[in-house]
């Protein structure tokens, strides 16, 4: 099939073709006489694979590694769970930060009711952000 064919079919553009050819991610294809490539089946599952590892958040180089590894015999599997266990412990530090965030919003949310209530500082843009305390009047 030709780059628009196999483009449309991975719903993707055909200048992402040709830069997972620049970067060795995909072989380069046979051409016809004319100079339009002709990619195969293998090059299909090829383009499928690199999209299910980018949908699970790994880079392009990453997926290079994997295919490297691959492509010279060797299973990658101890590779995809060294960067699956790296994944998984940024995740839990995001998630970790993103706990720590809901707090400091949470609370951010009680004083703006509790300054809303009381009546705004006037030389505050925002009591409630600025952990000013409302004045009496």
């Amino acid at each position: 099939m030709r780059i628009g064919e196999l483009a449309h079919a991975a719903g993707i553009n055909p200048r992402t073709l040709r830069y997972y050819e620049r970067i060795g991610l995909l072989t380069p294809p046979a051409r016809t006489d004319a100079g339009y490539r002709l990619y195969t089946e293998r090059d299909a599952a090829r383009l499928a694979f690199i999209r299910q590892a980018q949908a699970l958040g790994l880079s392009l180089a990453e997926i290079a590694e994997i295919v490297t590894l691959r492509e010279a015999g060797t299973a990658p599997c101890r590779c995809v769970r060294t960067l699956a266990q790296a994944k998984i412990a940024l995740i839990d530090t995001r998630l970790a930060e993103l706990r720590a965030l809901r707090a400091e919003l949470t609370a951010l949310a009680r004083r703006a009711r509790a300054v809303e209530k009381e009546g705004a500082n006037d030389a505050a843009i925002c009591a409630a952000i600025e952990d000013v305390a409302p004045h009496s009047s």
